[in-house]
């Protein structure tokens, strides 16, 4: 049995290194060209072209997954083995388990994937390439979320916030530091909610501020219920920060939206951010598995390849626009994030379950 498991192995890793080839090649070939016929330079076309992998690769490798168990079934029908297979008392479910233990390398690779070569890109991606000259001068500096917190740098205060609502315009716990030219601190400003207003203005709610700290006399605190102050930043501005969070890896990306859900704040766009990284990488087992229903006509007369491979595209097809679907209506709040990224992986998932049950109950 050993001798058998290992020619399953070695026929499905030999199929799954020529489909991420072939596959590599042909992205690398159209996205090169792409770059050179818009007439950029060489050094910049190789940048995009790494900094675009990552992402590429996550919808790459299920698919690499799926086509490797296809050819590699087809391959041993070919040759009659995958009846010598079975003839000499190797189950299907010993082969499912088979593919499926081997499509774990491709799932570890997947998470590692978009859970930090990813989330680098992103970075690199930010620092070199989408960072205009004017965002440059406008913000000076800004933070890695890693304290929990927003941190920028304007024209004359420093300011911070924990969240940014984009569809209420809305900016939660925000602080302003204002200095003065000689770089002396003025004042500081700290409100619960900071609605925007037209011509750069911004309606604070519960307003504590602390003025007189120029001087040596003590601060003076004062409370306001309301109070109206100009910011230099729009809404899209607020917006880029929130671009950070994909350059975040996947455990600080958790600890940002646990911190950030004890707040009571709604988080749906960041857990689908952080779950959308594990179900992705659950996928790659699921394609694995999906073309092992042919495994129940092993006789290479009995199934058509064409046929199965047509098939298998529809499904890949048919997966990723409800994968999709399902992931619009998580980010708009009709259904949960949980629910939007689990449920259609694991509906294809129990399909493939049903089919191994329905099929081994026919051919005993």
């Amino acid at each position: 049995m050993l001798i058998l498991s290992r020619l399953i192995v070695k026929e499905w890793f030999k199929n799954l290194v020529g489909a991420i080839l072939v596959l590599f090649l042909l992205i690398t070939t159209a996205d090169l060209i792409n770059g050179f016929l818009q007439g950029k330079e060489a050094s910049q076309v190789l940048l995009e072209y790494a900094l675009k992998m990552p992402e590429l690769m996550s919808r790459m490798f299920p698919i690499c997954c799926l086509v490797a168990s296809l050819f590699c079934l087809n391959r041993l029908k070919a040759h009659s083995e995958l009846i010598s297979i079975l003839a000499a008392g190797y189950s299907y479910a010993r082969i499912y388990m088979l593919i499926g233990i081997c499509s774990f390398f491709m799932v570890a690779l997947q998470f590692v994937n978009l859970g930090y070569l990813e989330p680098m890109a992103n970075k690199v991606k930010r620092q070199e390439i989408q960072k205009s000259q004017k965002s440059e001068g406008k913000y000076l500096t800004r933070s890695s979320l890693e304290g929990g917190k927003f941190w920028y740098k304007s024209k004359n205060y420093f300011a911070s916030f924990t969240f940014y609502d984009r569809r209420q315009k809305v900016i939660k716990d925000l602080e302003v530091y204002y200095f003065s030219d000689t770089h002396m601190s003025t004042k500081i400003i700290r409100s619960k909610n900071a609605s925007f207003l037209p011509s750069h203005k911004w309606k604070l709610d519960d307003v504590t501020e602390l003025s007189n700290l120029k001087t040596s006399t003590f601060p003076i605190e004062v409370y306001k219920k309301t109070q109206e102050i100009i910011l230099e930043e729009v809404p899209e501005d607020f917006g880029e920060f929130e671009a950070d969070l994909t350059t975040l890896t996947f455990f600080k990306l958790g600890q940002f939206v646990n911190r950030l859900s004890k707040t009571g704040l709604n988080t749906n766009e960041y857990q689908i951010i952080l779950l959308n990284k594990i179900f992705l990488s659950f996928v790659c087992l699921v394609f694995a598995l999906l073309p092992l229903s042919t495994i129940f006509n092993p006789n290479r007369r009995s199934s058509s390849f064409g046929k199965n491979v047509v098939l298998t595209l529809f499904v890949t097809i048919l997966f990723w626009v409800l994968y999709s679907s399902a992931i619009a209506l998580g980010n708009s709040g009709k259904i949960s994030p949980l629910i939007a990224t689990s449920s259609i992986p694991l509906l294809f998932f129990s399909f493939v379950l049903w089919t191994f049950n329905k099929n081994r109950k026919l051919s005993i």
